[in-house]
This record gives structure tokens, C-alpha cells and sequence, in this order.
């Protein structure tokens, strides 16, 4: 692990994980460096016994400022606003721990879990944007990052898209690999900006290309686009993507904040060469459905046989 800028485990038991964190934490401090300990406070004690087993005095590293324990479940919430990340105070309360324990003349390592803490309330999206805050982080200032999930919380979520983007954020995975799960209810949330379209559009080829071909990914990737592409104009609204795959078809909705119209209103006409027109000559049905939240516009593509 010690050439990994950021890593992550899918823990089954606590144990395991304050074994596995912990000896990389310690390890730092025997360097000369600094650990930080982003965790909530049940979990500290285990952290401080284990590193107290690899030779740290955890009572002098705290006293000159070698170890830094920060309380994640008080970060989380300081962290988000409305389910979603805030840059702003994530470089006001991050940021600042980062520098000053870099002023080590050895490596810096931080262990976080705000990010397993935020999956289990269910803000599966905050936390791949704290992950990706994370790695933007590292290109500017040098420290590595240990992540730690439970392995039930990813291996029973419905969210297998994220957990497949957990991984791609990481530069390692370690222990035993998260089995993979059948993705028949794959589903992601993109935050509307112009740029979410060519997410949308990765996530799906992403979750396609191990199980179907070529031909079937890019159509899907294409009426994706043109869905996402239209709930960004019309909509200007965040907007969720999900796949659900059965015998003979793959369904590609894309919902949004808007309540739908009258058949053939705004957003939702199907012109000839573009946008819905583009879906209502591919897909073998089409259609749009009212949801308490807004709208859902969906569109079937016929699987080979």
C-alpha cells in the first residue's frame, strides 16, 4: 500500500479494519510524519489501542500535533447541504488539518470515513463527490488517503454503479473485493451542469460493457445523452439516470425536478434528427411518466438475441 496515494477497504469487521488502517497510520508516525484519524468517536479508541500495539506514544503524538483525530460524524454534517457536497467548507475544514500536519518533515496519511457515513445516510452521491474532493486535494498538497466502507453497507446497496466508481476513484483496493451484484436497478444522480450529460453517459457504458456488446453500449450511451442532454435545457434541474436490464430489453430513464407537460410541450417534443426525435427512432417504445418528484422520460432498447 505504501505506493497508493488512496486507498480503500471493504471491511467486515471493525478489527479488521483498525488493523489494517491502523498499521498504515503507524507506520507514518515511526517515518517522522504525521497521521490524521477522520472518524467517528466510537471508533477512536480502537484506532489509539492499535497504534499504542505498533509502538506509537499515541499520548505524545497527539501533544505534538504527529497525530490529529477529527470527529467525521460532525464533519458530515458540516460538510453537506441539501444531500450534497459543499467545496467551499470542505476547504475550511479539511484543507487547514492537511497543511499542518504537513509541516512533518515525514509523510502525512489520513484515514476518513465521512464518506462511509454519508453512504449509509443514503447520500450516495455526496460521498463520490467527497471522494473526488479528496483526489483534487492530493494533486495539490502530498499526504495519502485511507478509506474504510463496510462491506454489507456496498454489497446489499442498490446504488452498484457507485460502488463500481467507489473503486475507479481509488488507486487501490485492499483485503477481499466487493462481490459484484446483479444490476438489474442501477441507478446514479448527476447535478444537472452541462458537463453531467458526458457523466451520464460514462456511467452507462461503465455498467454495460461487462456484460453486453459493443453495439448495444453505444446506442444506450447515445439515447442516455440525448435524455440527460434534454433534461439539462429544459429542465435545469438535477437529474437521475437508472438502467434496468430484463430478458429481452434494457430501460434507460432519466427523471427530473419538472413536472411534465401536455404531449409534444417544451421539452418533451420529439423533432426529427435531434433530441426526442433521436429516442423515438432507436428505442422500440418510449414515454414519459409523472412522478411526486417531477418526471421520468424513459426509453427501451431491444437486447440481442
Amino acid at each position: 500500500m505504501r505506493s497508493h496515494r488512496h486507498v480503500v477497504q471493504f471491511y467486515d469487521r471493525d478489527e479488521e479494519l483498525a488493523e489494517s488502517a491502523g498499521d498504515y497510520l503507524a507506520d507514518a508516525i515511526g517515518e517522522g510524519g504525521a497521521a490524521i484519524i477522520v472518524a467517528a468517536p466510537a471508533r477512536c479508541a480502537s484506532f489509539e489501542a492499535r497504534l499504542a500495539a505498533c509502538g506509537v506514544d499515541v499520548d505524545a503524538a497527539r501533544r505534538d500535533g504527529t497525530l490529529v483525530f477529527l470527529d467525521a460524524t460532525r464533519l458530515a454534517r458540516r460538510l453537506t447541504r441539501a444531500g450534497r457536497m459543499d467545496r467551499a467548507a470542505f476547504d475550511g475544514q479539511i484543507r487547514p488539518a492537511i497543511l499542518a500536519a504537513g509541516e512533518a518533515p515525514g509523510p502525512v496519511r489520513v484515514y476518513g470515513e465521512i464518506v462511509a457515513l454519508l453512504w449509509a445516510a443514503g447520500h450516495v452521491n455526496a460521498a463520490l463527490e467527497l471522494e473526488g474532493f479528496w483526489n483534487e486535494l492530493g494533486r495539490e498538497i502530498p499526504f495519502s488517503l485511507y478509506c474504510g466502507y463496510p462491506r454489507r453497507s456496498v454489497e446489499s446497496s442498490h446504488h452498484h454503479g457507485a460502488v463500481s466508481e467507489v473503486c475507479r476513484l481509488h488507486t487501490a483496493v485492499v483485503g477481499r473485493p466487493v462481490r459484484r451484484a446483479n444490476w438489474a436497478d442501477a441507478a446514479r444522480t448527476f447535478g444537472g451542469t452541462r458537463e453531467d450529460p458526458r457523466a451520464a453517459r460514462r456511467f452507462v457504458l461503465q455498467m454495460l460493457a461487462p456484460w453486453r456488446e459493443e453495439q448495444l453500449a453505444a446506442d444506450a450511451a447515445l439515447v442516455v445523452t440525448e435524455l440527460a442532454t434534454n433534461a439539462v435545457l429544459h429542465a435545469g434541474s438535477a437529474f437521475s439516470v437508472s438502467l434496468t436490464l430484463s430478458a429481452d430489453v434494457i430501460r434507460i430513464s432519466v427523471g427530473d425536478t419538472v413536472p411534465a407537460g401536455p404531449p409534444g410541450d417544451g421539452g418533451l417534443a420529439a423533432a426529427p434528427g435531434h433530441g426526442l426525435g433521436v429516442i423515438a427512432a432507436m428505442a422500440t417504445r418510449w414515454g414519459f411518466e409523472t412522478l411526486a418528484s417531477g418526471k421520468a422520460v424513459w426509453a427501451e432498447l431491444a437486447l440481442s438475441d
